[in-house]
């Protein structure tokens, strides 16, 4: 199942994801009495990761402020996780472990379980060209873990590409670089249901600003090639059988606890 059009693709955007789960799979022995608010911080770790394609490591305030929930639950959710080894903590980033790939496979497995989908299809775009490689390692720890005026950090992604993630300061609107040895594309995937342009375009403005002048202190000279708004042609997609397939090829690059 190939949950993008050729377009989509090609636009290379990450949709913010929106879990629903089924309340019945929640507290049974079966899943170690899991909450709803620990499957969410599971299924926001995996679906982060199969759209990415590389191993994903989240802060703290990343899952809160991606899932929107009091500090309270979050610190509860994770604790128990990774009391229950579902989660793998590397310093200050967490992770899906084996264990934890593990439980969602079989809870993926259950029909209309869990019912994911993009939380947009509209998505705004700059791709930024460079005529030298950057050296990644300077402009990765630039990046990560940092906040760029109303950008706050979230995750970053090790993998084909690295991706770096952050979310707009009181807004669910997500914003993800991704960076290649020549070329970088910024996306900003707005908050759903708002019709609003300009100030997602003002916010990209910004942190390429940001970025640029980063880029320029490395010796690189950046040149925008695109700029624009893109649409994906789905704008509810079900995401079961392409998780599932994720879940049990992705054993290979996750933690072991």
């Amino acid at each position: 199942m190939d949950i993008y059009t050729d377009a989509y693709r090609n636009g290379s955007a990450f949709p913010a994801v929106e879990i629903n789960i089924r309340p019945s799979l929640l507290y049974t022995e079966e899943y170690s009495y899991l909450t709803r608010d620990e499957l969410e911080v599971l299924f926001l770790l995996a679906t982060t990761e199969m759209l990415a394609e590389g191993l994903t490591l989240f802060s703290f305030s990343g899952i809160k402020r991606q899932l929107g929930k009091h500090q309270q639950k979050i610190t509860k959710a994770v604790n128990r996780l990774l009391t229950k080894e579902l989660l793998y903590k590397n310093k200050n980033h967490y992770s899906l472990s084996q264990k934890g790939l593990a439980i969602l496979s079989e809870i993926v497995k259950v029909q209309n379980a869990i019912d994911l989908h993009q939380s947009s299809t509209e998505f705004l775009q700059q791709i930024v060209v460079f005529d030298s490689n950057i050296p990644l390692d300077d402009f990765s720890s630039f990046l990560v873990g940092k906040w760029f005026g109303a950008f706050r950090y979230l995750s970053h992604t090790e993998g084909k590409n690295f991706i770096i993630r952050w979310q707009l300061v009181d807004s669910r609107s997500i914003a993800s670089l991704e960076i290649y040895k020549n070329e970088l594309i910024l996306t900003i995937i707005p908050e759903k249901n708002d019709k609003q342009k300009l100030p997602y375009e003002q916010a990209l403005d910004s942190l390429s600003q940001y970025i640029t002048t980063f880029l320029k202190s490395l010796g690189v000279t950046p040149t925008t090639e695109y700029q624009g708004w893109r649409k994906s042609s789905v704008s509810k997609i079900e995401y079961q059988q392409k998780l599932l397939s994720w879940l049990n090829s992705a054993k290979s690059f996750l933690s072991e606890n």
